[in-house]
């Protein structure tokens, strides 16, 4: 026989159908909104003469509470549906049904993201931030100290950021009917007798891998990861726990090898990949048992715990453990006459991590543009921290992210690096906005190139000081050109065939050796002086015709000796012709003719000749 009960429903602050029948049904589970069913008579809100819903239609959006015994069970929901179910020759009944305060996450769909090492509980916390309070409690329990890495939560609704999160990162998620939890909470501890106040009871086991591995790469610190499942194993303390975790790893003998891409840098290195591993373990083992039944426990929710003996058939004075379960859900049902009963399920008490865990759960995003808002990478590896319109209003970014280069490695590659505030387009790992790496720059309207050629004949890189490569492709005036803002220029002009070099101030050529050869001729020329020094010997060689003219005097000085030798004649001849040794002076020759035109003299304080 169901228990008796005392049930009261109050619907916008005022009691409802106190004196008319009804049927209330709630329904609780792990990781997912509750929800509740209200089924009455038309006539009870509507009259004997009304014949659809105009008076019910007005419960929609009011707040419910169900309450059982005084308290023993409360239930604080929303109303969100109205419908009405006529059959023939019946006046029909009314459904009122809705979900718990938890459906306005539902409702919001948000862009955020979080720097590396926030917290779980903070992110928990930011998430329920602006929802009714009056309507919405929430509780943040244990298992959600974890710090995490760069999160987004992208075209999600909370509700469905929180449910994914949870699910990747194996923290409990339920409605127990006053507060929305996130990790477990204070939870009550009930026992029950089946046979007294438990009437069914189920207990079934699964068998699940326990057998695998995670693998990873680190791409920052270049270092392989690794973690197995070996390393982790469930707690639950349940009589048949090591009998069905033995049989899986029999059973299930080959390893599973996951490769795991969704690692992120500090939070997410090795410590990461170990979270994963264990997470992925201890939830399938939480799938291992599972007990269901149905009981008169009013006050049972889903996060309590239920310890349940049997009495003996053997023995009526003894009872028998059969376990102790956290309920994973539970279904009320009763009516306005105080017939009561329940369903449950649960896993067994002290299971860590969730059955419905899912550490592959990641957001998904298309590419998108952004600006530079770093790129000072404090690593010196090249990358950038990005900000995309949507994180604008929070204040927020990407972390330091890799740009996409054709080429790179150790002392070597190819190093362009956005200046800041520029516009740029970024790409997704496995379309995760939580790995995110530039694909490329842009131009737009307020930051144009300045290079656009209607014949797409110019290729150029320019950096923010002008300093410029420019390839011309123009017919019949192909060149390239690289050039700075002060005006300095190296042309190769490809028509001409020629090189030119233009600077603005000096040119310098600083080498161990330098060699000039030119096919014809190499002519230097200078407005001002050519100086030619050399630390060592200077040699001045022709082949044909060697000619030193100055417009001004000629001087040749050497420290030591000057030698002037001609395999032929040497002609020395000017206006004037002075040969002076500051102590001999020395004319030879097989023939040697001194002739003047007018006069020849010889001179000196003694004259000798033979």
């Amino acid at each position: 026989m169901p228990k008796m009960i005392t049930p009261v429903l109050i619907i916008d602050g005022e009691r409802f159908l106190p004196k008319s029948g009804y049927k209330v049904s709630i329904e609780q589970s792990m990781g997912t909104h509750s929800s509740f069913s209200v089924v009455f008579q038309t006539n009870a809100t509507e009259g004997y003469g009304g014949t659809l819903m105009n008076n019910s239609i007005n419960y929609s959006g009011k707040k419910i509470s169900i309450g059982v015994n005084d308290g023993e069970l409360e239930y604080v929901g929303i109303i969100t549906s109205v419908a009405l179910q006529k059959g023939i020759g019946a006046s029909g009944a009314i459904v009122v049904s809705g979900q718990g305060a938890s459906i306005l996450l539902s409702r919001s769909v948000q862009c955020f993201s979080y720097e590396e090492g926030s917290s779980f509980s903070q992110v928990v916390s930011d998430t329920f931030n602006g929802h009714s309070t009056d309507l919405l409690k929430m509780e943040i329990g244990s298992g959600t100290n974890i710090r995490l890495p760069y999160t987004v939560q992208y075209n999600e609704s909370d509700f469905s950021f929180l449910q994914r999160m949870c699910a990747r990162y194996g923290v409990w998620m339920y409605d127990n009917g006053r507060t929305f939890c996130v990790g477990r909470t204070g939870d009550k501890q009930f026992s029950g007798v089946y046979g007294q106040d438990i009437q069914t009871f189920g207990l079934s086991t699964t068998l699940q891998s326990q057998n695998s591995g995670f693998t990873s790469k680190d791409w920052v610190n270049d270092s392989d990861l690794e973690s197995v499942s070996s390393s982790y194993s469930a707690q639950s303390g349940h009589m048949y726990a090591g009998h069905v975790k033995r049989e899986s790893e029999g059973l299930f003998a080959k390893k599973e090898n996951y490769s795991w891409n969704h690692n992120q840098n500090e939070y997410s290195g090795q410590q990461g990949l170990d979270h994963v591993a264990k997470v992925d373990t201890l939830s399938k083992a939480a799938n291992m048992i599972i007990a269901n039944g149905s009981s008169e426990i009013v006050g049972l929710r889903v996060g309590d715990n239920l310890t349940i003996e049997g009495v003996s058939f053997s023995d009526k004075t003894r009872r028998d453990a059969f376990g102790s379960y956290m309920v994973t859900k539970v279904a009320h049902r009763f009516d306005h006459s105080g017939n009561y009963e329940n369903h449950f399920e649960g896993v067994p008490e002290g299971t860590e991590h969730p059955h419905y865990s899912a550490v592959f759960a990641t957001p998904s995003a298309e590419e998108q543009r952004g600006v530079v808002l770093d790129n000072n990478d404090p690593d010196g590896l090249g990358r950038i921290k990005v900000q995309f319109g949507w994180q604008r209003r929070m204040g927020t970014s990407t972390p330091w992210i890799k740009m996409n280069t054709p080429y790179g490695g150790n002392g070597k590659g190819f190093y362009f690096i956005p200046e800041l505030d520029e516009e740029v387009l970024v790409g997704f790992e496995s379309n995760n906005p939580e790995k995110p790496y530039v694909l490329s720059a842009g131009f737009n309207s307020s930051a144009k190139s300045g290079m656009a050629d209607a014949d797409n004949n110019l290729k150029t890189i320019r950096t923010r000081s002008g300093h410029t490569i420019e390839l011309n492709d123009t017919d019949g005036e192909e060149k390239i050109n690289i050039y700075d803002h002060e005006g300095s220029i190296i042309t190769f002009d490809t028509q001409a065939k020629s090189l030119y070099i233009t600077a603005t101030e000096n040119i310098e050529f600083q080498a161990k050796n330098i060699k000039m050869i030119a096919e014809e001729n190499i002519e230097i020329q200078a407005q001002g002086d050519i100086n030619t020094a050399s630390e060592g010997d200077t040699s001045i060689i022709s082949e044909s015709t060697l000619a030193l003219q100055s417009a001004l005097d000629t001087t040749i000085n050497s420290d030591s000796n000057i030698a002037i030798e001609a395999t032929s004649d040497t002609t020395i001849s000017s206006t004037n012709t002075i040969i002076e040794g500051q102590v001999s002076v020395e004319l030879n020759g097989a023939q040697t003719k001194v002739t003047g035109s007018a006069l020849t003299e010889v001179s000196g304080a003694i004259v000798k000749i033979n």
